[in-house]
């Protein structure tokens, strides 16, 4: 027997509390990935999304993408994005105009949309689109989402991201507010600690010992220690991992192979 259409709808009701409820933990623009390729697929299966975000009022989308396809690539993306005739830039004039969500392939009792973005969306990889976006008080675009190679786009899909956009956003958001704060944050803290402090940092992370890290920059071991103490103070940490984790997390240094 067929799955009654009440037994679809508590599924889905399911799944879109999983997905507000795991949203409520994204922080970090890897977090935001993994969030829409775990909890947000159950709704608004996909395999690339593009977020726009206006980060104050009047301001125009600041676009970025993410991929679970190695066939979509940054110059597909800066393509897409052409600012005089690229298909989002299009796609996103015409939201504005419709303010509803645009569906390619369109389905036959949804409204049509531009004949010829399939193509342009098999020439970039995206293959297929469901997007929509958010206005802003004041006119203009507050934030837009696209995601792409979505199979065949249907209205269901189309309401379930009406009702998922606004979480969308909030979370995108705030993972961009982090970045930011996390950005101003390293900026402070990188003429806190001084240059030679930055390379001890890097050697620690290396998990190079004070005298090796003495060896390494022709210092003393003592001379090294003192430099790994003020680096924990100055960070406001107890143990060496914690200044590795914390100088990871501000952007102080860049994490290795293994950390990524």
């Amino acid at each position: 027997m067929e799955p009654t259409r009440s037994s679809h709808d508590h599924e889905d009701r399911d799944r879109l509390i999983y997905i507000l409820e795991t949203s409520l933990d994204v922080m970090k623009a890897s977090q935001f990935f993994a969030w829409t390729q775990g909890p947000l697929q159950g709704l608004l299966p996909h395999e690339i999304l593009i977020c726009g975000l206006a980060e104050a009022p009047g301001r125009e989308l600041r676009l970025r993408y993410f991929t679970a396809t190695r066939y979509f690539r940054a110059e597909h993306f800066d393509a897409a994005c052409n600012p005089r005739q690229g298909l989002i830039t299009r796609v996103i004039r015409h939201w504005a105009g419709v303010r509803s969500p645009c569906l390619v392939p369109t389905p036959a009792e949804a409204c049509p949309c531009d004949a010829d973005w399939l193509e342009q969306l098999q020439r970039l990889e995206l293959r297929s689109m469901a997007a929509h976006g958010i206005p802003a008080p004041g006119g203009g675009v507050q934030a837009w989402f696209g995601l792409f190679r979505v199979g065949e786009p249907d209205l269901r899909m189309a309401h379930h991201l009406e009702l998922l956009l606004p979480c969308m956003a909030a979370t995108y958001a705030r993972v961009v507010s982090s970045e930011l704060g996390n950005s101003a944050q390293a900026a402070r803290m990188s003429h806190v600690l001084s240059a030679r402090e930055l390379q001890v940092l890097e050697l620690v992370r290396e998990g190079l010992s004070n005298a090796r890290i003495g060896e390494r920059l022709g210092l003393s071991s003592m001379t090294a220690k003192n430099h790994v103490q003020n680096i924990r103070r100055k960070l406001g940490v107890k143990t060496r991992g914690q200044a590795v984790a914390e100088a990871l997390r501000l952007g102080l240094i860049q994490p290795g192979r293994a950390e990524l």
